[in-house]
């Protein structure tokens, strides 16, 4: 039963005051909604279960110091399938984001806030790594709550960049940026909230793939804000990519995203055939566009712009042709974006999102505890608490932004689908600055959060718009900190929806032409 007190407390929480004369009424009426909730707790959860006899999970550890040199592993295992469907991936070692469930491997996701999360379920994309006869290796760090995009914030300590120990690997996939980068592992799956692909492999010299909204199911991945959320590959070379996509892309019946467009896995394009048909031709008579406004923010590193525009030109070279466009509201894109993905990502950390139609890990919302308590928001990083303060401060002071921000995306959309209709890619610097010394772990507020400026200018609008989007290595540049230090830059290649083949195509057109390393 619920009683007055309760039915006050509930009212006053929304700013109203029941007249005393209906107060009986309201309570009788939130009495059925308890009875209602109490019924629903105690029924049996419903979840995919994984054939553990199948994939067993076998030497599931947490690694040594001497075995995690760069700080990058979460957690080792080994995990492969006794009978996989095909051998897209035999022989290579994966290694997952930890915010990627693989049921009876504990999850850290970056944090101390919460503890002990064990997840009871396999993401698709786990599965089909495991089916494509992929060896999973373990769980990579990620960033604490998966937020941020510098490489300091994970509760088990900053993760270091394989070119450069003691500097940013990126975030928010840091540690998967940094094994595969190292060669540690074969291949890595990241995920991209507004850059956390793209970002940690253009710092760490990888490919790095946010594919269209909904071409890969994040069915099975902690989320905070699904609208923006991404998962896809980070490989040392562009086949790898284009492999691990097709292993892993298609509608599995379970993402609420993956609408109309989306093919489903027997659809799914061979990538990897494409592009060893067209080899050096990939570029050949493609009209490129260089995005002027990707150009324009005054952060823009001058050795990353100049090596950004030498790599431009060798797609002259290779028989495109290469011109400069203009979309101007991308200048404002990060803007637009900053306010829906914190406004939505406020809902989600408060366990308030909905209007899902997916697998929902009840199990993590039960492990953090909500209403996270004021240890909890104590053990949460510096962008995590800012993000809490910027969503409560803005759903409480401007209620019709994230509206009127959604509306903003689709304008986005369709301003670079009209440049997509001139150009069949459009190119600029994925990321304005290269890797750079991480801040310390106890620096103040300001110091972190401005380390991340130039990380997502040119990234997180595709996250908004949809549109798939690859990060290219295309050299090593000097480190503003250090002239000494070479680090890598990194190229980003956008394309129209559902069109991968092309930009695949013309990157490993560019990649067989240059040796990025010595470019």
């Amino acid at each position: 039963m619920a009683s007055q007190d309760d039915m006050l407390k509930v009212a006053s929480a929304i700013g109203f005051e029941i007249p005393p004369d209906q107060l009986d009424d309201y309570t009788t009426l939130l009495g059925r909604m308890k009875g209602a909730l109490d019924t629903l707790s105690a029924m049996d959860d419903y979840t995919p279960t994984p054939d553990f006899t199948l994939t067993p999970r076998e030497n599931v550890h947490f690694p040594d110091r001497a075995d995690n040199p760069l700080n990058a592993w979460a957690w080792k295992c080994d995990c492969a399938h006794a009978q996989p469907t095909s051998d897209l991936l035999q022989g290579k070692s994966v290694c997952l984001k930890d915010n990627i469930a693989l049921a009876g491997v504990p999850c850290l996701l970056g944090t101390e806030s919460f503890t002990g999360w064990t997840p009871s379920v396999d993401a698709t994309v786990a599965g089909r790594v495991l089916e494509a006869g992929g060896r999973i290796a373990g769980k990579a760090v990620c960033e604490n709550l998966s937020r941020g995009a510098v490489s300091v914030s994970a509760a088990t300590g900053p993760v270091h960049n394989p070119y450069a120990r003691g500097y940013s690997a990126g975030g928010s996939s840091s540690g998967t940026a940094a094994l595969v980068g190292a060669g540690t592992v074969d291949l890595g799956l990241g995920c991209d909230q507004g850059g956390s692909i793209r970002i940690p492999a253009a710092m760490c010299g990888l490919y790095g793939l946010k594919a269209t909204f909904g071409l890969v199911p994040y069915t099975g991945i902690a989320s905070n804000d699904a609208s923006v959320d991404f998962v896809g590959p980070m490989t040392r070379t562009c086949t790898d990519c284009a492999v691990l996509l097709q292993a892993i892309a298609g509608a599995d019946g379970l993402d609420d995203r993956q609408g109309a467009g989306c093919p489903f896995p027997a659809q799914v394009p061979k990538y990897a055939e494409a592009l060893a048909t067209s080899g050096r031709d990939g570029a050949k008579g493609l009209k490129i566009g260089i995005l002027k406004e990707g150009l324009s923010n005054p952060v823009l590193e001058e050795e990353v712009k100049a090596k950004f525009l030498a790599a431009a030109k060798e797609f002259e070279k290779l028989g495109a042709t290469v011109e400069e466009v203009s979309v101007p509201l991308h200048e404002s894109a990060r803007t637009i974006y900053s306010v829906m993905s914190k406004m939505g990502n406020h809902m989600g950390m408060l366990g308030r999102a909905t209007g899902r139609r997916q697998v929902m890990m009840t199990d993590l919302f039960e492990k953090k505890g909500l209403p996270y308590s004021p240890e909890a928001l104590s053990k949460m990083s510096i962008f995590s608490k800012e993000g809490l303060f910027a969503g409560e401060f803005a759903w409480s002071n401007y209620p019709y932004a994230h509206a009127k921000a959604v509306n903003l995306c689709r304008k986005l959309r369709d301003d670079y689908d009209a440049a997509l209709a001139k150009y069949d890619v459009l190119i600029m610097p994925t990321t304005l600055r290269a890797s750079f010394p991480l801040p310390a772990v106890d620096a103040g507020p300001l110091v972190h959060m401005d380390a991340n400026k130039g990380m997502t200018e040119n990234t997180a609008p595709f996250n908004a718009s949809g549109h798939p989007a690859l990060a290219v290595p295309m050299g090593l540049v000097a480190s503003a900190a250090d002239r000494a230090v070479q680090v890598p830059a990194s190229m980003q290649i956008v394309g129209r929806f559902w069109d991968e083949t092309t930009i695949l195509k013309a990157a490993y057109a560019w990649e067989l032409a240059v040796d990025w390393k010595s470019f």
